[in-house]
């Protein structure tokens, strides 16, 4: 981690990291993407420790020495689940280093898995939510639907990259609430930002943008008021009707297919 820390600085140019992440839990590896269950532990064949109480307290020791090397002023989370955050909070606490401030978390109007446990132990534990992904890997911003995507515009450019944002049935939920961003005089970008940005359990939300218009469609979004309650309660409504479609419970291939989806638009439309 020190390594890692310092050549971030260098890159960086700076004398210290003010946000220093895990990036995913060594416990699951890469194969903790996209699923909203645990599963059973042979799912998780990339993993590079157990998951003991000893694994997290090696974790948060290492962190305390980049705290006190003054290398980084705060560390965070991400992509971790309700154990994770209980068990790196019980071993902060047992050893006397500063908890974790936030959670960075792949959550949006599409992938609302985080308000179930992981809200809760978060919540209890005084961590925050910055949450990345709000736009599907820009799904949500309906541009897929419509033909403004470009051919450098991520679906098209990397399809087999997080393609779990732009399935069969994450497209025709972005079809639903672009149209209620529509019926709102809002646009479905300012939609699914401002909605995020006004969860109880985030601080923040985290954005990536690849041109000044994203960028200022994005910061249109944050200059919006709180959202009212009754747009707030028909987005919800479209939620209970697709129930984080980006999300796997059982079988990758199945979602990504969604035969029961009886007409299924191209995913990625080049304008």
């Amino acid at each position: 981690l020190e390594a890692s820390a310092r050549a971030s600085i260098e890159r960086l140019r700076s004398d210290y990291i003010d946000l220093f992440y895990l990036h995913f839990p060594s416990r699951k590896g890469f194969d903790v993407f996209g699923w909203g269950s645990y599963g059973s532990p042979e799912r998780y064949k990339a993993k590079t420790s157990d998951g003991s109480m000893a694994d997290f307290e090696r974790q948060v020791k290492n962190v305390k020495h980049l705290l006190d090397l003054g290398l980084i002023k705060n560390w965070g989370l991400s992509n971790e689940n309700a154990y994770g955050v209980t068990m790196f909070c019980i071993a902060a606490d047992k050893l006397g280093v500063p908890r974790p401030c936030c959670i960075q978390n792949d959550m949006s109007l599409n992938e609302r898995s985080f308000e179930g446990d992981v809200a809760e132990a978060c919540h209890h534990f005084g961590v925050v939510g910055l949450p990345y992904g709000v736009l599907s890997g820009g799904t949500l911003t309906g541009k897929y639907i419509t033909g403004e995507a470009t051919p450098r515009s991520r679906q098209n450019l990397s399809p087999d990259f997080q393609p779990r944002y732009n399935g069969p049935l994450a497209v025709e939920a972005t079809k639903a609430y672009a149209k209620l961003a529509e019926t709102w005089g809002l646009t479905p970008t300012e939609l699914a930002i401002a909605w995020a940005r006004d969860r109880w359990y985030n601080a923040g939300v985290i954005t990536g943008t690849t041109s000044p218009k994203q960028v200022e469609e994005c910061l249109e979004a944050f200059r919006l008021e709180t959202l009212p309650t009754e747009l707030c309660e028909a987005i919800d409504a479209i939620h209970e009707q697709y129930r984080s479609p980006t999300t796997t419970l059982a079988n990758k291939a199945l979602l990504l297919a969604a035969p029961w989806v009886e007409t299924v638009d191209e995913c990625a439309t080049v304008a």
